[in-house]
């Protein structure tokens, strides 16, 4: 991968993150206006992205499709163990749940597939939706578990990047290209996503007090989560072969921040939710300088 790449694709979304930023010191950003922006790319934009990435029909074949799903899923359990097993190797008691889901989850949709998009192009961006449907299915059934000891919400499991994810999969196996008109409206549509998506989290970093980042703990999980985890991770891939924009599309989606709903777990869960709060801001604002450093450290 080419590394000048990576570092200018960052830069240009650290650029628009900026503009969010300050779009929000002027109040064009409020609270208010980050939450509709966020459904409009949840519902509208993301799901968008999706379906154009398969608007010219399968580039897999049928065998391809189902070794590349069983990759991805063997990937998502693996991860699973990682993240368990790091928490009771480290002992962590407080806030259990919170640190396992943060160790475990990034933002994946949100912020993962604009970024795949940007470096990786359209094919990887098709792998990092059909990643999605494994991930959705560990976080709304297993992450979201963590917190609440059981059960399963079916409504939000099957959110807009899901049922995205499902369509893209089905066009997939059926090879179904979408008339020009519908190609051409879910690509129009998924161009905002990028823009949006980066200026809604430079927005969101506005209200963060640089007192609270003062939290050693919270540095030292930076880190892990956003340098070592990754390299692990690249280092077990690299045992298997597989194809390197498959893995390079794996890495990069674990090189993104926390999940953005960890937050609000830990706040409907009684964890603490000014933790999750630091390490979403802490790995965003850092996730500019770290994924670079992954991708040099990759190629040595």
């Amino acid at each position: 991968m080419n590394i000048n790449t990576i570092v200018t694709q960052m830069t240009i979304l650290l650029l628009i993150m900026i503009v969010g930023f300050v779009g929000a010191k002027k109040n064009i950003f409020n609270d208010e206006v980050n939450v509709y922006a966020s459904n409009i790319l949840l519902k509208i934009g993301i799901p968008g992205l999706i379906i154009s990435s398969v608007k010219n029909g399968s580039p897999f074949t049928g065998n391809e499709l189902f070794n590349v799903l069983i990759i991805f899923s063997i990937f998502v359990i693996f991860t699973g163990i990682v993240s368990k097993i790091i928490v009771e190797v480290l002992h962590i008691q407080e806030n259990k749940a919170l640190w396992q889901f943060m160790l475990l989850f990034t933002n994946a949709g949100f912020m993962g597939l604009p970024a795949i998009q940007a470096i990786l192009g359209d094919q990887a961006m098709l792998y990092g939706a059909l990643f999605l449907l494994p991930l959705n299915c560990l976080m709304y059934g297993y992450g979201e578990s963590l917190f609440r000891k059981g059960g399963f919400s079916f409504k939000k499991f099957m959110n807009g990047p899901m049922i995205a994810s499902i369509v893209a999969l089905i066009l997939c196996i059926f090879n179904i290209k979408l008339p020009y008109v519908l190609a051409q409206t879910c690509t129009y549509i998924g161009n905002v996503t990028t823009p949006l998506s980066m200026m809604v989290i430079g927005a969101g970093l506005v209200n963060m007090d640089i007192k609270e980042l003062l939290d050693v703990k919270v540095w030292a999980f930076t880190i892990f989560k956003m340098i070592l985890l990754p390299l692990f991770y690249m280092f077990s891939l690299s045992l298997f072969h597989i194809d390197p924009l498959i893995e390079n599309t794996l890495i990069l989606i674990m090189c993104m921040p926390v999940a953005s709903n960890s937050s609000v777990y830990a706040l409907m869960y009684g964890e603490d939710a000014t933790l999750a709060s630091k390490a979403i801001f802490l790995t965003s604002v850092s996730c500019v300088v770290t994924i670079p450093i992954v991708f040099i450290l990759h190629t040595l």
